[in-house]
């Protein structure tokens, strides 16, 4: 495809795609730095698609590229997927899968047009796609650690009237990943823990214009393999939806019709899935589920919801021995710090990290470099030492997590370790880990031969919530360079601290089935003041903090201001 070709298509969408916003295009910064801001963006309903059908004698390349612009707004509109069928013959549209996988890319695919002239029946039309994401068919989103080229064919031929149309097509998407967002919702599903106290979110990215229906159907199948030991389904055998459709009433209510086996549901599991529901297809705006038994709507019934994944309590910092008192511990709260209502003795140990439980009242440090040691109100300790202990994590049920050598080892509350040795993470040393909120998931920064990788997984336990086993992992933040530790910033975004393409210290933000609050899902950069050492992060409103190499504790506040909380800081951390 020519510049000026390239030039007119993005030209094209920005006049005419997107008509709700028309002046959207004039007012985005063309230049200057990346700024933050809270201005909201219109969401997927409330944009228009006016995309044109093929030009009177348009060639194969105008065809094929034509396609490829109206159909990735296809899961949005309806009407819009009609449109786009006008490019293709009866036959070869009825032949294509268009949700088989969805490829997100970086640009427009560069076109190479087969030879063909006037009395040329048929051609082919061949590009060169860059990858940086793909959904599956089931909306897992999933990020390239490096962009990957991808060769995609089009056929095509000319029909009796003399106009070129699609005749043979690849099954998927192509979409660019500025318009993802606009394609399709992502969509956080929640599933409660096996106590029913939490839930634990699963990201997928469903067709914009059905995406509660997905989402629907997507509860009443369970929680997904890799979550099936770490969520429960509340969802009788047999019930499903009674029509393929979940629609929304004018006053706000959702309603949910299944078949008949949800009248054999406890009142508690039928609440609880109306619970689930609403978590997953309200966004926040006050709507509610009606859930009805074919026509025949149930009786509400009340239960106790489950909490979101969120950070309960302050941070707490370590100070160095540059006072009288020797290394101590204080709480954050904003932009100070404050005495604990007992503070720990740290006399004599070399606090190196630290990690605080949900009820403030385990608290646990590194010893040095190898040396786990719990402090409190009933003196101290020693839960462990070996061989490069990684900074530990405490879990909602009080265990403490770390990796002794790489290894996975848990500290239960009771006494004694237990080694957690999926088959997965056998040749992976872990060098950072961090357990999530609910205490369902895990993310992890493991060694391998091409470098450090993070990934998640989700934490499989027995009767008694001692940690058995990891699921089958997913890679999040792939294109972040020597990741050296993870928080958890928000319940389905991890905090990264590695390096750039130059090498340099920083922040990035990295979602676990794609980063909220963006239109593409991929990674990005937190800007820092301060050159990074440690980070600690927490889910829900608590600030990000980082640790500079001299020391200092900075609080973000926004991405241009990182105010001083105290000097002499040895170490930070979030409860978790």
């Amino acid at each position: 495809m020519s510049r000026g070709t390239r030039r007119h298509l993005v030209q094209t969408l920005c006049a005419v795609v997107l008509v709700a916003s028309a002046g959207a295009c004039a007012s985005i910064p063309t230049s200057g730095g990346v700024m933050e801001s809270s201005a909201e963006v219109d969401s997927v309903s409330d944009l228009g698609f006016d995309v044109q059908g093929p030009a009177t004698d348009a060639g194969p390349e105008q065809i094929v590229q034509g396609f490829v612009s109206a159909a990735q707004f296809g899961p949005a509109s309806a009407a819009t997927f009609d449109i786009a069928r006008e490019y293709t013959t009866p036959v070869a549209w009825s032949a294509w899968d268009e949700y088989t996988q969805v490829l997100v890319l970086s640009e427009y695919p560069r076109w190479t047009v087969g030879e063909f002239d006037d009395s040329t029946a048929v051609t082919s039309v061949q590009g060169e796609a860059t990858v940086v994401a793909s959904l599956d068919e089931s909306g897992v989103y999933t990020e390239l650690a490096e962009p990957s080229v991808v060769d995609v064919t089009f056929d095509l031929a000319r029909g009796t009237d003399g106009q070129w149309r699609i005749s043979g097509l690849e099954d998927g998407l192509l979409v660019l990943a500025d318009f993802l967002g606009n394609a399709f919702h992502r969509t956080p599903l929640y599933y409660p823990t096996p106590d029913r106290e939490w839930w634990v979110p699963d990201v997928r990215w469903f067709p914009g214009q059905s995406w509660r229906t997905a989402a629907t159907q997507a509860i009443l199948d369970g929680p997904p393999e890799r979550l099936a030991q770490s969520a429960v389904s509340v969802v009788p055998d047999g019930a499903t939806l009674a029509i393929d459709a979940v629609t929304v009433a004018e006053n706000g209510t959702i309603d949910v019709s299944l078949t008949s086996a949800i009248s054999s549901a406890p009142p508690e599991d039928r609440a609880l899935l109306v619970a689930q529901l609403e978590a997953t297809l309200r966004e926040g705006d006050g709507r509610t589920v009606v859930l009805s038994a074919g026509t025949s709507p149930l009786a509400a019934t009340s239960a106790a919801e489950p909490s979101r994944p969120v950070t309960v309590g302050d941070a707490v910092a370590v100070l160095g021995a540059g006072s009288e008192e020797g290394q101590v511990l204080r709480r954050v709260v904003g932009r100070e710090l404050t005495d604990p209502a007992v503070p720990p003795d740290l006399a004599g140990l070399d606090v190196t990290a630290v990690a605080v439980g949900t009820d403030d009242a385990t608290v646990v440090v590194r010893d040095g470099a190898g040396r786990l040691v719990r402090v409190g109100e009933d003196g101290r300790s020693e839960l462990l030492v070996g061989r490069r202990v990684a900074p530990p994590s405490i879990d909602r049920f009080d265990a403490v997590w770390t990796a002794v050598g790489g290894e996975l080892r848990v500290v239960l509350p009771a006494g004694g370790v237990v080694p957690v040795e999926p088959e997965w993470l056998a040749d992976l040393p872990v060098r950072s880990l961090r357990v999530a909120p609910e205490g369902a998931r895990i993310a992890l920064v493991t060694d391998s031969p091409d470098g450090p990788e993070v990934w998640v997984a989700a934490i499989e336990r027995d009767a008694d919530e001692v940690p058995t086993g990891l699921s089958t992992p997913v890679r999040v933040g792939g294109p972040v360079d020597s990741v050296e530790a993870v928080e958890w910033s928000e319940e389905s975004t991890l905090t990264l601290l590695g390096r750039d393409p130059d090498g340099a210290r920083g922040l990035f933000v990295a979602g676990v089935g794609g980063l909220a609050s963006s239109n593409d899902g991929l990674t990005r950069p937190l800007a820092t003041t301060a050159v990074p050492t440690a980070v600690a992060a927490g889910v829900g409103a608590s600030p990000t903090l980082v640790l500079d190499a001299d020391g200092t504790l900075h609080v973000r506040q926004s991405a241009a201001l990182w105010p001083v909380v105290s000097e002499d800081v040895v170490a930070v951390a979030y409860p978790g």
